[in-house]
């Protein structure tokens, strides 16, 4: 039963698989054999509905570092809305939320779907220019605008964007990593008007202007290029005992590999000892019982008794029965003349 219930689920599985993997094909049929597809629509696919991340699916990071989207994440709170659990489909881990804004938004990743869906509308002629109605073929990473061809290179010869980075939507589909090396500006979610400026130790947070004189004026931050570039240098401080414990972990790894391999080999001769004694143990047994059955039936086939025997017996059951009868008149017992 087990063994048809496991089969039924490992099927089931394969069709759920099998659907996904046609639902990603129908919607990014427009990516070329110039873009490595299969990569880029796994990073944006969510691993719950396996929908493409959109406006209205924001990609959240949960506690075990996976990735959800928000329509997701509610579905899971309601279904454990007296423990507010989160079930996380790739490794089972449970996080506990009130609401999908308790977890970050992964800013790579949603960036990234907008720009998968941003070169759809340019192949389809939808998708038009900033400045103007022309369509846009362009991208800038750092204000993640779209530009046509004509007010790209206005973007780029201005002297307040010359340093922007402005990339073809190919080009950064085949290398998303580029949009983590662009530094952006990024507005505090509590005051959407200003911009992020400082980090606080104290909170763990990055704040603004704002939040650091009214929010946190007891706590200790500072300046967040200054903050990253100490953490950065924390890391790196920490990377040569983290290499030494990575060596020393995969050496222990290798010798309890080992170990376990000897321990196997020896388990298995044990075990072929034990086998080789039982059979011969065995075999000493069959032949004991097979000389004790062979005198069993020796004496079976023997007369009882000889004819010497029964005379002996006669005359030794005549003594007794006149001892018996002088002990009787000793004992003045009266002695019957049977016998």
């Amino acid at each position: 039963t087990n063994y048809f219930i496991q089969s039924n689920l490992r099927v089931s599985m394969s069709r759920r698989k099998r659907t996904a993997e046609k639902k990603k094909k129908s919607k990014f049929q427009y990516l070329d054999n110039e873009i490595n597809s299969d990569k880029l629509v796994d990073d944006i696919t969510c691993k719950g509905c396996f929908q493409i991340f959109s406006p209205g699916r924001v990609p959240k990071i949960l506690l075990c570092l996976h990735t959800l989207c928000s329509e997701c994440i509610t579905r899971s709170i309601a279904a454990n809305a007296d423990k507010n659990k989160v079930n996380c489909c790739s490794c089972k881990m449970h996080s506990v939320a009130q609401n999908p804004d308790s977890f970050r938004t992964h800013s790579f990743v949603q960036i990234l779907s907008d720009i998968a869906s941003c070169y759809e509308g340019h192949l389809n002629g939808t998708l038009r220019c900033i400045g103007c109605k022309n369509v846009a073929g362009l991208r800038c990473l750092t204000c993640n605008e779209n530009y046509c061809q004509e007010h790209t290179d206005f973007h780029v010869r201005s002297r307040a964007t010359s340093h922007h980075k402005v990339l073809t939507f190919k080009q950064i589909l085949n290398s998303p990593l580029l949009i983590s090396t662009i530094k952006r500006e990024e507005n505090c979610p509590s005051h959407t008007s200003k911009i992020l400026e400082f980090f606080c130790y104290t909170c763990k947070l990055p704040i603004c202007t704002s939040c650091a004189l009214a929010q946190h004026k007891s706590c200790v931050y500072e300046e967040l290029g200054v903050a990253i570039s100490a953490l950065k240098q924390k890391f790196e401080n920490l990377k040569p005992a983290f290499n030494r414990k990575a060596y020393n972990l995969k050496k222990m790894d290798t010798l309890l590999g080992n170990s376990s391999k000897q321990l196997e080999g020896e388990f298995s001769n044990c075990l072929a000892s034990v086998g080789d004694m039982s059979d011969k143990i065995m075999r000493t047994l069959r032949q004991k019982e097979a000389s004790f059955n062979h005198e069993i039936e020796d004496h079976c086939t023997q007369p009882l008794f000889k004819c010497g025997d029964v005379d002996v017996i006669l005359c030794l059951w005549s003594i007794s029965n006149a001892a018996e009868r002088q002990f009787r008149r000793a004992a003045g017992v009266p002695v019957s003349r049977r016998g």
